[in-house]
């Protein structure tokens, strides 16, 4: 429990620091400037964040070892690493009663100021009960399905929340913001010497390496759902709990289950789960050097009907990404 809270808290910390430098690099990545005035207030950017990193590391790492995160380890003991994936990421500044019963919708318990909810005219008190003609109330996983319908909509696309407050049912509408966040690679505490690593994970920094990811932003518009990666090669994928698994360029063999929602497919769990049709496929995937392929799960909707061969859903590689893998 006290790794994951670490993982998470150290996840988001990085990621609002790494999408600023993310800015900045692609910035420096556009055509040579000869301006020494815009060369230098670039450094002088870089430098600034990169000491707002380093206080809140610190910040963070001290508040963590005090709490006893760590429990009795050493600091020569600590070791950890978040890898995570490039990914789009919608903010409503909408914080929603997970936990309570749904059966009228979902209950919000504040907005960020200035942030698209409050702008829509949205507050706390309200009671969401649909999202652009989809349900929220009577479900027992509202925020999920709130969730995922935001996850699924691109940037730009029209919001329409119906919300009850005071015994009234309004609506309020809106834009959706999005914003690309940049891959991220943290390291904390000591890390495997150079000497102990296998010959295999050896291959693959001389070779090139990429990544696969599962990762669920697939869009659902387009038919793609969540998948999971259940083996690389006939072997688990890891580290446990991970999105992203680092692979050596080449070809791989990949089994991928299903993560489709039941809201999505005319036939209950019992039927999905029974026969030979299998909720695990294969895909045999070629991964170039320093890029992240997305795995998802296609809705073939042809095929929605037929769950005994598994014929409603195949494995896909729906995006593939650059990104540097050391």
């Amino acid at each position: 429990m006290a790794m994951n809270f670490l993982r998470m808290r150290t996840s988001c910390l990085a990621w609002a620091v790494l999408f600023a430098l993310g800015g900045t690099a692609q910035a420096d990545g556009g055509a040579p400037s000869t301006a020494p005035s815009t060369q230098t207030t670039t450094q002088g950017t870089n430098a600034a964040v990169e000491q707002r990193l380093r206080e809140e590391l610190r910040a963070l790492m001290s508040e963590l070892v005090e709490s006893g995160a760590f429990g009795d380890r050493s600091p020569r003991e600590i070791s950890l690493a978040v890898d995570s994936p490039a990914q789009r990421v919608s903010n409503l500044g909408l914080l929603v009663d997970s936990a309570r019963d749904h059966r009228d919708g979902l209950h919000v318990l504040a907005v960020t100021p200035g942030g698209g909810a409050e702008r829509m005219g949205l507050r706390a008190g309200d009671v969401v009960t649909a999202l652009n003609g989809t349900r929220l109330g009577g479900t027992g996983n509202a925020a999920s399905v709130l969730r995922q319908t935001v996850d699924g909509l691109p940037n730009g696309s029209p919001l329409a929340f119906e919300v009850r407050r005071d015994g009234h049912t309004q609506t309020f509408s809106g834009t959706l913001s999005s914003i690309e966040l940049p891959a991220m690679h943290l390291t904390i505490g000591g890390g495997t010497p150079v000497a102990a690593v296998d010959p295999p994970a050896a291959s693959a920094a001389t070779q090139g390496c990429g990544r696969i990811s599962d990762f669920d932003v697939a869009p659902r518009q387009q038919h793609l759902h969540g998948a999971k990666v259940l083996s690389i090669d006939d072997e688990l994928p890891g580290p446990t709990g991970s999105k992203s698994y680092q692979v050596p360029a080449g070809r791989h063999v990949l089994k991928i289950s299903e993560q489709i929602e039941p809201r999505y497919l005319p036939f209950n769990d019992r039927l999905r789960n029974a026969g030979p049709g299998p909720r695990s496929k294969t895909i045999e995937v070629e991964v170039a050097p320093n890029t992240t392929l997305f795995v998802a799960a296609r809705l073939n909707d042809d095929k929605r009907t037929e769950w005994r061969d598994g014929a409603y859903w195949d494995p896909v590689v729906w995006r593939t990404t650059s990104e540097t893998c050391n």
